[in-house]
């Protein structure tokens, strides 16, 4: 048998295990409930793994002391979502796993399984990083602090997300995209004060409108992007709430709240992107006679495929699947993805599975969306590519 085949054998406990945490989603670094479940399950398959006292990452180890250590990474966090779906396994609390994370544990737990049986055939270790928090704070770096990464070293990790991109080639539904360079950009947060004064709104010369300033601000910061950034270099900076007033129509508040998104794909851009807000902000605030205040926070840096690793991943999955299949991305993305701090220590590749599936109103929608939905029954795929190329980087 094929590791394609292998995992397909067990893809119904693959599925099962998915639909049992998706009714299970939480949120942050303490992930109680799902840490129980995965923990459970390493525990039926006679899989040893360390735990951690200050958030519920779990390291999982395979194999034996003969050779490299390779790392294979799986996020298990939900998001703050009331799920619309009816499905059986629909959430059963106000979280909602609108991401694909119960899919990445799931299939990392059948890699888990299938590791286990093949353990006497690796020559080298494997292990498994089962991390919470990828939605924030981030669970990455408190897991490489804690030491996920040392005895033994990792020489080594790949890490996979569900897919639902719209792809400039035909694809289906188990299909594997994989980029060489940025998987993922930098994705850093934004907060922005503006400070006013308040008063009556039909005596605005003795007022300081934060309102007025901060539309100014929104829009000199947009300028950043489309005058003062290379068009050749992919940069994001998106305001999603502007908070401020106190609901009367004729009363100008103190104060205005602005909460953002920077993404950038270059790390000297990003650095370039800070200082700018901060002058932006800085200089219309003294020329409207405001006050402010800019904090950068939660910053994580763009996950960085290693073209060997790339090449060794391509090798590996033309291997268990067709050609047509596996497919080189040149799409950017600008999502965030806090394994890249995994791949700032060591060597990686991350990919893609094409696993999208219709809602109820035959819509697929995007993901952190309240309708989304996905294919589980194509995740053997992801275990059947750890797989392989756990195999063919300890075994060549």
């Amino acid at each position: 048998m094929t590791m394609l085949d292998e995992a397909k054998a067990i893809s119904s406990e693959i599925v099962a295990w998915r639909r049992n945490l998706h009714k299970i989603p939480e949120i942050g670094l303490v992930l109680p409930q799902t840490a129980a479940f995965v923990k459970a399950r390493l525990d039926e398959m006679g899989v040893s793994y360390t735990v951690f006292e200050r958030h519920s990452g779990i390291v999982a180890l395979i194999g034996n002391k003969c050779g490299k250590t390779i790392a294979l990474r799986a996020d298990m966090d939900g998001l703050r979502i009331n799920e619309e779906s009816e499905f059986e396994f629909r959430s059963q609390n106000s979280n909602m796993h609108a991401c694909g994370h119960d899919a990445h544990t799931a299939i990392l737990l059948g890699t888990a399984k299938l590791l286990k049986k093949h353990e006497n055939e690796l020559n080298g270790q494997v292990k498994l990083l089962f991390q919470p928090a990828e939605e924030g704070p981030g669970g990455a770096l408190p897991m490489i602090e804690d030491g996920a990464l040392e005895n033994p070293k990792v020489d080594a990790i790949l890490a996979l997300h569900t897919d639902r991109k719209i792809h400039a080639v035909p694809c289906k539904n188990g299909d594997v995209f994989v980029k060489y360079g940025n998987s993922s950009a930098a994705d850093d947060q934004v907060d922005i004060e503006i400070i006013g004064k308040s008063g009556h709104g039909a005596e605005p010369h003795r007022c300081i409108d934060p309102i007025a300033v901060s539309t100014l601000v929104v829009t000199a910061i947009q300028y950043i992007i489309s005058r003062e950034i290379s068009p050749f270099s992919p940069c994001v900076i998106t305001f999603g709430t502007m908070t401020g007033g106190q609901g009367a129509e004729n009363i100008m508040s103190n104060k205005v709240e602005l909460h953002g998104t920077i993404r950038n794909q270059d790390l000297d851009t990003r650095d370039f992107v800070f200082q700018r807000i901060e002058e932006v902000v800085k200089y219309i605030t003294k020329a409207m006679r405001a006050d402010y205040k800019v904090t950068f926070l939660n910053g994580y840096p763009p996950t960085k495929n290693d073209k060997d690793m790339v090449d060794s991943f391509l090798a590996s999955a033309h291997k268990i699947l067709p050609a047509e299949d596996i497919h080189i991305s040149a799409q950017e993305s600008m999502g965030g993805e806090d394994a890249g701090f995994f791949y700032q220590k060591v060597p990686g590749c991350f990919f893609r599975l094409y696993s999208p599936a219709p809602f109820a109103d035959g819509e697929v929608y995007p993901a952190h969306s309240s309708r989304f939905v996905l294919d589980d029954s194509v995740l053997y795929r992801g275990t059947a590519l750890f797989l392989q190329n756990v195999f063919d980087q300890l075994n060549a």
